[in-house]
C-alpha cells in the first residue's frame, strides 16, 4: 500500500494536537476518551462512520446548557476530533453542525471520509496509548 507521507504526517500531527488538548482534561475524561478512541475504529467498521458519530454526538451531559460555556463530552470531543479533520475544518465549528454537513455528502465521498477517519483514528490511538491515563 502505498501511502502520502505528507498526508499521513499531517495526521500524525493533528492527532497529536488533539491528543495533547485532551491531556489537559481532568483524569475522567483523559480515560474515558482513551477508551472512545480504542473502540472507535471496530464501532466504525461494524456501525458504519454517520451511525457512529451521531451516537458519539448523542452523547452529552446537559442538554440544556448553552453552548458556548459547555463542557464537551469524550464523546463529543472525539467526534468533533474526526469531523474536523476529514471535512478539513476549522475547529471552532460545533461538532453537530460539522456531523449535518457530512449528511450532504454522496456514498462515494462517504466511504473515502470513512477511511480517513480509520486512518486518523489510528494515529488517535497512538497518541492516547502513550499520552492519556488509561481506565483499565
Amino acid at each position: 500500500m502505498i501511502v502520502d507521507k505528507n498526508l499521513d504526517h499531517g495526521r500524525a500531527e493533528y492527532a497529536y494536537r488533539c491528543v495533547k488538548d485532551i491531556e489537559n482534561k481532568s483524569d475522567e475524561i483523559e480515560k474515558k476518551y482513551h477508551s472512545a478512541v480504542r473502540s472507535s475504529g471496530a464501532l466504525i467498521q461494524k456501525s458504519g462512520l454517520i451511525q457512529t458519530l451521531s451516537f458519539f454526538i448523542s452523547k452529552t451531559k446537559d442538554e440544556e446548557s448553552g453552548r458556548e460555556n459547555k463542557n464537551y463530552t469524550h464523546y463529543e470531543l472525539l467526534a468533533k476530533h474526526i469531523l474536523t479533520w476529514i471535512l478539513d475544518s476549522s475547529g471552532s465549528i460545533e461538532p453537530l453542525e460539522l456531523y449535518l454537513s457530512l449528511l450532504d455528502y454522496t456514498d462515494e465521498e462517504i466511504i473515502q471520509k470513512t477511511q480517513e477517519s480509520k486512518a486518523l483514528i489510528l494515529w488517535l490511538k497512538r497518541f492516547a496509548d502513550a499520552m492519556l491515563a488509561s481506565g483499565e
